[in-house]
């Protein structure tokens, strides 16, 4: 049993090194997020408009509230988000301010998802406290001037891609159960075809790709977008393959936003915060090249001994 467990353990230490973002990258993400969550701020008064009737919280944290908050307190929700996100932005005691704004977050969320909306993007709410515990404010950060900031861990890493792979397994599955596999069905084309009934929330290439007639095409669609959110809860245990297939989910979420008109970008940076050791590796690859490329003769003329 020992040693299941110490083969388990150095797993999980090699796979939580290699997940380890650069302190500087992180810094980089940081600031990038904090901006987003300032420059395209999620609305939540309008929950205060919406007829009471409709406010009925799915179980879980919510679900002793028995109306919707006043418009007081949503306005309060979304003070306090854009507070936050700029203490976060210029990385003043990021670690608790990081926290305080996933809570902020969740809250807002838990009430907007109340009145019937549906999905995964609770991911983008989480983010912050993930990446408080990874250090995103080692560098680039008021906390790092002051030499008060948490050096950047490859743990909370670790957690946070089993947490986006479980979420993406939780969108592929019920698709699975419902039929998506079945050869006679073309579910990714009936979803299109739904939207294009309603007239709402279409693609920039919806046209196009709806009049693409063959079976053959849109059962590997079905049967690649499960693969595409469902494999990850297994390759997250090998990083490489995990980074490459959230390469192929980026493909992935664009041809879905082409077709069905779903803007994916909040995920971006939930998902480019796994790539600094690729980031790490094409700048050794660079700085190789250079060291292997041909000296100039004006690098030569530096090198050669100053005689006087």
């Amino acid at each position: 049993m020992s040693r299941v467990t110490d083969f388990a353990a150095k797993w999980v230490n090699r796979s939580a090194e290699s997940y380890r973002a650069q302190p500087l990258y992180l810094g980089i993400i940081r600031i990038l997020f904090a901006l987003h969550v300032l420059i395209f701020p999620v609305n939540y008064t309008w929950t205060a408009e919406v007829p009471a009737a409709l406010f009925q919280p799915r179980p879980g944290l919510f679900s002793w509230m028995t109306a919707a908050p006043d418009l007081w307190f949503m306005v309060a929700l979304e003070v306090a988000r854009a507070v936050l996100a700029a203490v976060v932005l210029l990385g003043f005691k990021t670690f608790p301010a990081s926290i305080a704004l996933t809570i902020v977050m969740v809250v807002g969320a838990g009430v907007t998802h109340s009145f019937g909306k549906l999905d995964h993007f609770i991911l983008y709410e989480l983010f912050p406290v993930f990446m408080a515990f990874a250090g995103w404010g080692a560098a680039l950060s008021l906390d790092a001037r002051r030499g008060r900031a948490r050096d950047s861990q490859g743990f909370p890493m670790l957690l946070w891609a089993v947490t986006v792979a479980y979420a993406l397994f939780t969108a592929a599955l019920p698709k699975a159960v419902a039929g998506w596999l079945d050869p006679a069905k073309e579910a990714s084309r009936g979803f299109i075809a739904r939207d294009l009934a309603e007239g709402e929330k279409l693609g920039p290439m919806v046209d196009v790709v709806f009049a693409f007639d063959s079976h053959v095409f849109w059962k590997f669609m079905d049967y690649a977008t499960i693969l595409a959110e469902g494999w990850l809860i297994v390759a997250v245990l090998f990083p490489t393959l995990f980074r490459l297939g959230l390469v192929a989910l980026l493909a992935f979420h664009m041809g879905v936003y082409l077709s069905l008109g779903i803007d994916f970008s909040q995920y971006v940076l939930l998902y480019l915060v796994f790539f600094s050791p690729v980031v790490v590796w094409l700048k050794k690859r660079r700085q190789s090249a250079r060291r292997r490329a041909p000296k100039t003769r004006k690098q030569k003329e530096q090198e050669l001994p100053n005689v006087t």
